[in-house]
């Protein structure tokens, strides 16, 4: 076994020597480690003529090269030129220059092994090295009469003459081998960093991120011999070591909490007593520390290296902690989402969008059975609670109608809470009796006060019942529910109210403005206001996001919120977004032919309904082939959640791509999956939510974030515009950090499209006056 080892081995390191390695360094090290073995192999012909009929002599030659080869050849295999080699080197050229003709012929394999063992431990070696050398061959100068067959003086023309260039030689070989291994280590680093972020895109668990992240470290390590890393988290007094990378002795549990030092800023802390780090490398190091309070946690990244950590290697870390950082973040949006994709946050009952999937189920599962009922509940002075008890005390007491809801239902029952105080729940298996006295039953339960710190707080409940038949759709069964409850409501507070048709008369505001909704396109009362998004730092017009507004004829001009969920819910979203992008590419068209040549972006707003629409992208692509605007003037917006809540979103958002068309993620880093959406999407263009932006200034993880969001973006060819921008001081921090664009009240608010012609037209004024201002300026002369 031991001798099936040993082969093994030697196969081993024979593949090495004969096969050139992958990597510059190391492939120099092999060129020249070859380059030294054929000089030996050249200079051996002459001599072994020479020698002819000297038995000894031949000996000597052939004991002299295989000595000098193997020493080439485990150099390049160990990796190190121990002191030893360096002796017995010595003393084998100095035998092989007596056995050659000439004492110059060994020269050559003297310059190529100087050559090749230069890459190879420190300057000071290598020249301790060559002073060896060259006493080698002076030594063979001197013992040439005393060697048999010698009769005369040896030629040594241009012998000591090459000493001088024999050190030169080395030190040209030290920068040429420390030029390519800091080239090589370079690239290896940029390459594990690039995997990385690569590999990160995917992933939205903490625990593999976390484990991806070591590797990295490990890889980084690996790219820069000498360098270790170590996490120190602060716990107590002390510090907790929660990773390593790189060799040590032993790795510690434990630091004493005086090896870094503690400051109010996690950002200034240093190294103060390295003993204890040196101790679990066996080595003196330099340290230094980064933090990771970009990482939600008190702790610190230790980077240590012998006499000075390299800057490329200490900013690759930095790199590393940001790139996990920012993936961090997203594994913690995404772990909230998915816990709220399901159940409300704050009373544990069924969301709207469980509510959906549950109702659309059970309508198929009991689509030839009666017996599902759907009920609406609308809390009656809720509003009062909150005004008078405050939102906290409004909180507590959904968190009570939710469990006394849950009370008066069937575990198999479904109870959600659709958002405020609304509520639904379905029933299974019930007659109509039966679920009108189950609503009447939770409106009573209702009756009694709540309890909240010790002060009342009543509320009362409006129920709408809706009764599932063969032939009736989900958004039909649900548009029924509600009519009932708001139809309860009008009859005065505590009601139930089963659904019929006659209800369909009942004026409730909330059922005028759903009634209103559809013809408000038709009649003229959609209009869009426009927010310009200038360049940073110019602050020059470079696009517009069309916003839609209702000027409703009795309530005036409606913002999106009293709309758009209406509009969502009942479908009418796609006539609405059909009128928005026309009318938008209409506007621009007309910009465009009053500042041509001045490009320019039109925004519009997509939503997941409009994208699940089968004609979508002919209605898109129909609305610039009659408005006359080039497909890349036109930047589709959509949040991640849109693209979630369309399966087919990925798909047809690739379409309009392929046609010249641009897409724009919206409110980027609070949806589902950030970095997945931006793998999955051709995506020209991220904007950072506002809520980034306006606690860039004051919170550094968001100011950590945000410059993560805006460096990867520019690695990835996207542009990024901030969304919220209101002061100077955000608009300063947007700039540095490399930000593109910039959207907010600071520029202007949105207006029609009038009032945005004047000012695009007073923006460009001024662009051209700066310009102006700059062509005629005098140049300065050096």
């Amino acid at each position: 076994m031991g001798a099936f080892s040993r082969e093994s081995a030697v196969r081993t390191s024979l593949s090495r020597v004969l096969k050139r390695p992958d990597g510059i360094a190391e492939s120099t090290r092999w060129h020249f480690a070859v380059l030294a073995l054929v000089s030996l192999v050249l200079s051996l012909p002459a001599a072994f003529v020479s020698a002819q009929g000297n038995v000894a002599a031949v000996l000597v030659l052939l004991g002299a090269a295989l000595v000098l080869a193997f020493s080439c050849i485990y150099v390049y295999v160990s990796r190190q030129v121990p002191l030893w080699l360096d002796l017995v080197d010595v003393v084998v050229i100095t035998a092989f220059g007596l056995a050659c003709p000439t004492p110059t012929t060994v020269v050559a394999y003297v310059f190529t092994a100087v050559w090749f063992r230069a890459l190879y431990g420190p300057t000071w070696r290598s020249l301790v090295r060559c002073a060896f050398l060259a006493l080698a061959l002076s030594i063979t100068v001197v013992l040439w009469p005393l060697a048999p067959g010698h009769t005369a003086a040896p030629a040594t023309e241009g012998l000591f003459e090459s000493f001088p260039l024999l050190f030169l030689a080395v030190f040209i070989a030290r920068q040429l081998g420390g030029g390519l291994l800091a080239r090589e280590q370079g690239t290896r680093r940029d390459t594990a960093l690039a995997a990385t972020g690569s590999q990160l895109l995917g992933l939205t668990d903490s625990v593999p991120i976390r484990i991806l992240a070591w590797t990295a470290c490990t890889e980084i390590c690996a790219a820069t011999p000498g360098l270790h890393l170590l996490k120190a988290v602060r716990d107590g007094t002390g510090l907790r070591i929660a990773g390593a990378a790189g060799g040590y002795l032993t790795i510690p549990v434990t630091l004493p909490g005086t090896v870094i030092s503690t400051t109010p800023d996690p950002a200034d802390a240093r190294v103060l007593d390295s003993t204890p780090l040196d101790a679990a490398v066996g080595a003196t190091l330099d340290w230094t520390c980064v933090s990771l309070r970009g990482l939600h946690e008190n702790a610190w990244m230790l980077v240590g290296a012998p006499k000075k950590i390299p800057s490329d290697a200490l900013l690759s870390v930095r790199d590393l902690i940001n790139q996990v950082a920012l993936a961090l973040r997203n594994s913690d949006v995404h772990q909230q989402l998915t816990a709220q994709a399901q159940y409300d946050s704050l009373t544990g009952l069924d969301n709207r969008a469980s509510f959906t999937a549950k109702l659309s189920a059970s309508l198929t599962r009991h689509a030839l059975l009666d017996g599902v009922h759907v009920m609406f509940l609308d809390l009656d002075d809720f509003k009062d609670v909150n005004d008078v008890l405050g939102h906290r005390a409004g909180d507590a007491a959904l968190i009570e109608v939710a469990a006394r809801l849950r009370a008066c239902t069937r575990p198999d029952d479904i109870c959600a809470r659709l958002g405020g105080d609304e509520f639904a729940v379905v029933l299974h298996g019930a007659t109509d009796l039966v679920a009108r006295d189950v609503a009447q039953r939770m409106v009573n339960s209702l009756t009694s006060p709540i309890v909240i710190g010790g002060r009342i707080a009543r509320v009362g409940a409006s129920v709408g019942i809706a009764t599932a038949t063969s032939e009736i759709d989900i958004d039909e069964l649900v548009h029924q529910a509600d009519v009932a409850m708001y139809a309860a409501k009008a009859n005065g507070k505590g009601q139930v109210q089963v659904y019929h048709r006659d209800l369909l008369q009942v004026d409730a505001p909330r059922l005028t403005l759903e009634w209103q909704l559809p013809g408000a396109a038709a009649a003229g009362e959609l209009v869009l206001h426009y927010q310009p998004i200038v360049s940073l730092p110019e602050t020059r017009c470079t696009g517009v996001e069309a916003l839609v507004r209702w000027q409703h004829p009795e309530h005036g001009l409606l913002l999106p919120g009293h709309f758009i969920e209406i509009a969502e819910r009942t479908g009418v979203i796609v006539d609405i977004g059909a009128f928005v992008i026309r009318q938008a590419c209409t506007d621009a068209a007309t910009w465009r032919e009053v500042h041509p040549g001045i490009p320019f972006d039109v925004h519009v707003n997509v939503s997941a309904r409009e994208l699940d629409h089968d004609d979508f992208i002919e209605k898109v692509l129909g609305c610039l082939a009659d408005t006359g605007i080039p497909a890349d003037m036109l930047v589709l917006e959509l949040t991640e959640t849109v693209i979630l809540d369309c399966p087919l979103a990925i798909e047809r958002l690739r379409s309009l791509a392929a046609h010249g068309i641009k897409i724009a993620i919206d409110d980027f880093g609070t949806g589902y999956s950030s970095l997945t959406t931006l793998r999955s999407l051709p995506v020209d263009i991220i904007k950072l939510d506002m809520s980034f932006v306006a606690g860039a200034l004051t919170n550094p993880v968001d100011r950590t974030v945000i410059n993560a969001i805006v460096r990867m973006s520019a690695e990835l060819g996207i542009q990024t515009v901030a969304e919220g921008v209101e002061c100077l001081d955000e608009q300063h921090f947007l700039e540095g950090i490399g930000t593109n664009a910039a959207q907010g009240y600071l520029y202007a608010r949105p207006m029609p499209a009038d009032k945005y012609a004047v000012w695009l037209q007073n923006n460009l004024h001024q662009d051209a006056t700066k310009l102006g201002a700059v062509l005629t300026a005098p140049h300065a002369t050096v």
